[in-house]
């Protein structure tokens, strides 16, 4: 049976943060469009990963440059000994 109901496997900051992984020098606007979301849903997004330590940014310019922090670990209790750089070198095929 196939279900009707229209949903996503990964909420907001999830998508987001990988997003980043797989692009680091992408804008807030890049982000915004690739994604369907709004900038400022982005930017809060980012604050928010940023405030957790799962994403650093730094100011380069008049951009900002993110990078994943592959130490950190998923803040899920049942995820938590799987860290975010190993979990994307698995989803980017590297070994």
């Amino acid at each position: 049976m196939k279900s009707s109901k229209n949903w996503n496997l990964m909420a907001t900051h999830g998508i987001v943060l990988f997003y980043i992984a797989a692009n680091p020098d992408s804008t807030m606007r890049q982000m915004s469009e690739a994604l369907s979301l709004t900038e400022r849903r982005i930017a809060q997004v980012v604050r928010d990963l940023a405030d957790a330590e799962l994403l650093g940014v730094v100011r380069i310019g008049r951009r900002n440059a993110y990078s994943v922090n592959p130490e950190a670990s998923f803040r899920h209790p049942t995820l938590a000994h799987i860290t975010l750089g190993k979990f994307v070198e698995v989803l980017s095929g590297a070994s």
